[in-house]
C-alpha cells in the first residue's frame, strides 16, 4: 500500500469514529456471511454494529484499526474465507468473506461487520480517473463530491453539476441530474455525457483493492475515483 492510500483510508477511518460507540458484546459470534474471500490485499471500511473498523489487508496479515486500538493479525488456515489471529492472543480474531466479516477483540464478539455505507461516499472529494472502462481525457477533471444532505455535485469535465442521492447499504440511487450550459470542446462534451449518464445509472459501490471508490450500475457502466 502507498502511503497516498494509508493517508486516504486513515481519512476515512477518522471520519468513522467521531461519535461513535463502545464494543458490543455477545455469548456466541451469529452465522458467518456467505461469499467469496477478500483478495490478498486491500483496505475495507467496515461497521461492525455500532463500531467503525478500519480493515488493510497485506499479504498475509491484516492491520485492524478501531477506537479500541490497533491489532495485526497473521493469517492462519481456516475452512472457509480467511481468518487472522493475534499470534500472541487467539481470542483477538478477524474472519471474513466478500466485504463482510467477523471481529473478537480480546473474546468479545462484535456483530457482523458490513461495509460503512454512505460515510465512505463522504470522506471527501472523489476524482475520476476511469469511465467505462476507458479511462479520462488527459488534464480534464471529473470530480464526486457526496454530502451529508443527499446532494451529490462536481466537475462532469466542462460543467458543473448537482443531484440528489440515496444510500442503502452498498445500494446506490443517483437523481435530478442537472449541469450548467457552457460551451465545450466536442471531446469534453462527449467525455461529459458519458459521466453523466454512468453517474445516473449507477446502482452499487464499493471500495476496490486499491482503495479506489467503483460506482458500477446494471447496465454495465462504471466509475472509478479517488481521494485527492
Amino acid at each position: 500500500m502507498t502511503q497516498r492510500q494509508g493517508l486516504m483510508a486513515t481519512a476515512l477511518l477518522s471520519t468513522l469514529l467521531v461519535g461513535c460507540a463502545g464494543m458490543s458484546g455477545n455469548d456466541q459470534a451469529p452465522p458467518p456471511p456467505s461469499a467469496e474471500a477478500l483478495p490478498s490485499s486491500g483496505v475495507m471500511i467496515l461497521q461492525c454494529g455500532g463500531t467503525p473498523v478500519r480493515v488493510t489487508l497485506h499479504n498475509e496479515e491484516a492491520l485492524i484499526e478501531a477506537v479500541h486500538g490497533q491489532y495485526i493479525l497473521k493469517q492462519v488456515v481456516s475452512a472457509s474465507g480467511a481468518r487472522y489471529e493475534d499470534p500472541q492472543d487467539s481470542t483477538t480474531s478477524f474472519w471474513n468473506k466478500g466485504d463482510k466479516g467477523m471481529l473478537t477483540i480480546k473474546g468479545d464478539t462484535f456483530p457482523e461487520c458490513e461495509p460503512a455505507g454512505a460515510l465512505i461516499l463522504q470522506a471527501g472529494e472523489w476524482v475520476v480517473e476511469d469511465i467505462n472502462g476507458g479511462g479520462i481525457i488527459d488534464r480534464s477533471r471529473v470530480t464526486l463530491n457526496f454530502g451529508n444532505d443527499g446532494r451529490v455535485s462536481g466537475r462532469a469535465s466542462c460543467n458543473n453539476y448537482v443531484g440528489a442521492y440515496e444510500v442503502q447499504g452498498r445500494n446506490l440511487t443517483v437523481s435530478q441530474l442537472a449541469t450548467t450550459r457552457k460551451a465545450c470542446a466536442p471531446s469534453l462534451n462527449q467525455q461529459e455525457t458519458r459521466f453523466v449518464q454512468s453517474l445516473e445509472q449507477a446502482s452499487r459501490f464499493r471500495l476496490d483493492e486499491t482503495g479506489a471508490l467503483v460506482l458500477e450500475g446494471e447496465e454495465g457502466g462504471s466509475l472509478k475515483a479517488r481521494l485527492e
